[in-house]
């Protein structure tokens, strides 16, 4: 494939010392080109203008379609990523599976080539949506009716990253069972504060901003980035060390300008905190529908994007996860540096042939739904009733003092 030389920041694949960003464009690139298949669909949820933004999505075929068992894995992509970011995973992956796997991948909406729930071109370069369930709808529509995976009979698969963690956590309790293997690459149960505000205090700024001020379509002061093609380089990147492949992405941000989204919304960021997970919201229902899947969570040990402490105590919950670390690596493993990104890539490899489930013995037991809203509802009336009789105290200390003051200047 040729690259154009006009687009800044791109290298000559035949003058860069970078053997990793000439492979893929030597390599990847062409392949993906003469393989992928491109489709799209509707979104189930409706825009702000009241349309359905349109999904677009790509299949890699296995080179014998009709060939029985031949696994189909389906990847949930992080934010503000597109499936164009994922060519060399998806190319690795083909040629281990010496092309007998189906990957099919779909750009969230909002996000890369797919279209915006905020209809409003002014903010068409932000991530927004008004219900953090709406992710997880479009991908089980997309599971049922256009990869048509319930009437398939062989191996299924779900990778997960980073905000498609917590995407995933809906696909799975949705469709319980329905994937054998599922890998969770850092996935974002929990985000981290920001500039050193805690994310215990985030949770409700972002509430109020998004919820009684209205402002949920505003970047959040600290996150909002101009949107830009290039991503920062280290140290300043906190996803990878490794600038040849922040260059493979920069190529395909040049070449598709729409891929590229700004900072974080506060709309975004009430919803993600709404839908976490940590033992506050964990359920029973939950925990039962990941048990039924094997699981391989992959936690990086320099992780400053999303919050490691809630994935072990996923694990802890969950007996067939398996949390392993990612020695040496920032938030994504799979676009690290070779030593890191190909040990994650072979650690994963060994887990989806790996026949046995892995189980351990689970030291946390989640509260099953009903159980959870009784104890929440407890909670929030006992918070409520304090309230109310401070509240009480408050104002009958002032009219106390109302009156006091009537009788002084008044006289009666």
């Amino acid at each position: 494939m040729e690259v154009s030389q006009d687009l800044p920041g791109t290298l000559d694949p035949k003058t860069s010392k970078g053997p990793i960003y000439r492979r893929y464009v030597e390599t990847v690139l062409p392949w993906f080109d003469s393989v992928a298949k491109r489709g799209s669909f509707d979104s189930q949820t409706l825009g702000t203008d009241g349309k359905a933004p349109v999904i677009q999505y790509c299949l890699i075929p296995s080179k014998g379609r009709a060939k029985k068992n031949v696994p189909d894995i389906v990847f949930v992509l992080g934010w503000s990523e597109s499936f164009m970011k994922y060519k060399e995973i998806f190319y690795d992956l083909y040629e281990k599976y010496d092309g007998a796997i189906n990957i099919w991948c779909m750009d969230h909406c909002s996000q890369g080539i797919s279209g915006r729930w905020a209809a409003d071109e002014a903010y068409n370069d932000r991530g927004w949506t008004a219900d953090f369930r709406n992710y997880a709808k479009d991908q089980v529509y997309f599971i049922n009716n256009v990869a048509n995976l319930t009437s398939s009979k062989s191996p299924r698969y779900l990778f997960c990253h980073s905000m498609g963690g917590l995407v995933g956590t809906q696909i799975v309790a949705t469709l319980p069972g329905f994937f054998s293997k599922v890998i969770l690459s850092a996935p974002m149960f929990t985000v981290k504060g920001l500039d050193g505000v805690p994310f215990a205090v985030l949770r409700y700024v972002a509430y109020t901003v998004d919820k009684i001020l209205g402002k949920g379509k505003e970047w959040v002061p600290g996150a909002a980035t101009k949107p830009d093609h290039r991503c920062p380089e280290p140290p300043e990147n906190e996803t990878s060390a490794c600038i040849d492949r922040l260059e493979c992405w920069n190529t395909q941000r040049y070449q598709n300008p729409s891929v590229v989204v700004g900072g974080i919304t506060w709309g975004w960021l009430n919803q993600s905190n709404t839908h976490r997970i940590d033992p506050d919201t964990l359920t029973h229902e939950v925990v039962s529908a990941f048990e039924k899947s094997d699981i391989l969570l992959l936690s990086c040990e320099l992780e400053s994007i999303v919050e490691p402490k809630t994935m072990v105590e996923f694990s802890e919950y969950v007996e067939t996860c398996e949390w392993v670390k990612v020695e040496g690596s920032l938030h994504e493993a799979f676009f690290e540096n070779d030593k890191i990104r190909n040990w994650t890539f072979d650690r994963m490899i060994k887990f989806l042939n790996r026949k046995e489930v892995f189980r351990h013995e689970t030291t946390r037991k989640a509260p099953t739904a009903s159980m959870k809203m009784i104890k929440d509802t407890f909670w929030t009336s006992l918070i409520v009733l304090i309230i109310a009789i401070l509240l009480g105290m408050i104002s009958s200390h002032f009219r106390g003092y109302f009156f006091e003051t009537i009788e002084k200047n008044v006289g009666i």
